[in-house]
């Protein structure tokens, strides 16, 4: 977790490709400059983007390239990498085995895993994993163990160094608590994650090419990850980026026509094309808010997507982001509605296609422009309310009265901070963006976390 940059878990243009829908809306011309635009302002090699309306696929395109080495051009079947967007897809999976009774979300892990039933870990639950408050850390690695036994490998010796707070305080992303999930629908199924993922979630969905087998997708169309500096050509990433253990946290290749069929799923109760795809016990667990979330009145964490509300309209919605690639699924069910963007440049992205799909095709209101708040020195009180240290793993930050304001620091580094409302603080880099952090407190007020980019670090005794 790097507090001092904003926190995520990831151009050349080709022509046009992949055959257009038999009635094209009238707004596709426009979208697909403004999308040829956008990777040309980020330097993105491709992108897919897809688009449900009332219930339909109505708008499906790859734009761009697939490899900027190759110049190989991205198509409406070239696989992507997707990142946390894979949460609800793994969600799913352990929703239809619960809903076949193989599995109680309520239950504490060490059933399905016995291995660490004698541990803390083993006391939590599928549900405070599949909604981020297991008070566990959270590490994204890229590069791990490969061979489908590496989940089995890596988490039936997992101790309990992976807290950092009590179960059910905060909630706090965490990608090896989704990684944990995957191996209790391993052993609560029966069969290895990906088999049970193709079973029971993607095959019934019509999610054909979708996998989360690297060998499979080398022999079909897929695209490369590309990264590269603010306004620098984007490289393809080496080597490409595998760790078997964490594939249900953030690994899948899919494409954004195959995701728009699991959101038209969602949305239809759990039905697609007139039969029956997932339970509707699934949808129901997986489009609920359970946990709040820091910094929003509404938004609350459901399984493997965050249920909210904008610009008026409820949406269900998660992004996602690995090396090379970043992803965003978001539904207006009350629209019968959905966008799938994912694009093969990671940290870059492309805001203009979200736009145009809330402001043009959704006719939404313009997001008005929020009055900034004025940082404050805060009072004295206010100041001492929040001294102390904050930590998680290895990410260790401390707030000290100075002399004319507070100071924060990480590691050697030691920065001003200011107040902004009453849970909201700024840190103030020298250059750069200011970093604001959120403010979590208990019953009775007490600051006990720290909170940014959803996630926690807990104050220390």
């Amino acid at each position: 977790m790097t507090l001092l940059r904003p926190l995520l878990l990831l151009a050349v243009s080709a022509p046009l490709l992949g055959a257009q829908t038999p009635t094209a809306p009238s707004w596709a011309p426009a979208l697909d400059s403004i999308t040829r635009a956008a990777l040309t302002r980020t330097g993105t090699p491709g992108v897919q983007v897809a688009i449900v309306l009332d219930g339909r696929l109505v708008y499906e395109r790859a734009t761009g390239l697939a490899d900027a080495e190759s110049q190989r051009p991205a198509t409406t079947r070239t696989l992507f990498r997707i990142g946390s967007v894979t949460k609800m897809l793994t969600a799913a999976t352990l929703m239809e085995l619960a809903a076949a009774g193989k599995l109680d979300p309520q239950a504490p892990i060490g059933r399905y895993v016995p291995e660490v039933a004698s541990r803390r870990v083993g006391t939590v639950t599928t549900h405070q994993l599949l909604t981020h408050t297991a008070g566990w850390i959270d590490n994204a690695v890229a590069y791990g163990r490969m061979g489908e036994g590496a989940l089995g490998e890596v988490f039936r010796e997992v101790g309990d160094t992976l807290f950092f707070t009590d179960p059910a305080q905060v909630i706090s992303y965490s990608n090896p608590g989704f990684s944990m999930a995957g191996y209790v629908a391993e052993r609560a199924g029966e069969a290895r994650f990906a088999t049970l993922a193709e079973r029971l979630v993607l095959r019934p969905a019509g999610m054909t090419r979708s996998t989360f087998r690297p060998l499979e997708v080398m022999t079909t169309d897929f695209s490369q990850g590309h990264m590269g500096p603010p306004g620098g050509a984007a490289t393809v990433v080496r080597p490409f980026t595998e760790n078997t253990a964490q594939w249900a946290a953030g690994f899948l290749f899919s494409t954004a026509g195959e995701l728009a069929r699991f959101a038209m799923t969602l949305m239809q109760e759990g039905e697609l094309d007139g039969k029956r795809v997932l339970a509707a016990s699934t949808v129901q667990r997986l489009t609920t808010g359970y946990q709040p979330i820091p910094g929003d009145s509404v938004a609350r964490y459901g399984y493997g997507l965050v249920i909210g509300q904008k610009d008026g309209v409820r949406v269900w919605e998660h992004g996602g982001s690995i090396n090379g690639f970043d992803a965003i699924l978001a539904i207006w069910p009350e629209r019968r509605a959905a966008l799938v963007v994912i694009d093969n440049r990671s940290g870059t992205p492309l805001t203009e296609i979200d736009r145009f799909m809330r402001e043009m095709v959704l006719r939404l209101p313009t997001r008005p422009t929020p009055t900034p708040m004025t940082p404050r020195l805060g009072t004295t009180e206010e100041q001492r309310a929040l001294v102390g240290s904050y930590a998680t793993g290895a990410t260790r930050v401390s707030i000290a009265a100075g002399s004319d304001t507070l100071r924060f620091t990480q590691g050697p580094v030691t920065l001003p901070l200011l107040l902004l409302g009453a849970d909201k603080i700024r840190v103030m880099p020298p250059m750069g963006d200011p970093i604001d952090l959120l403010l979590v407190r208990d019953r009775s007020g007490k600051v006990t976390y720290l909170h940014q980019g959803l996630r926690a670090l807990a104050r220390q005794p």
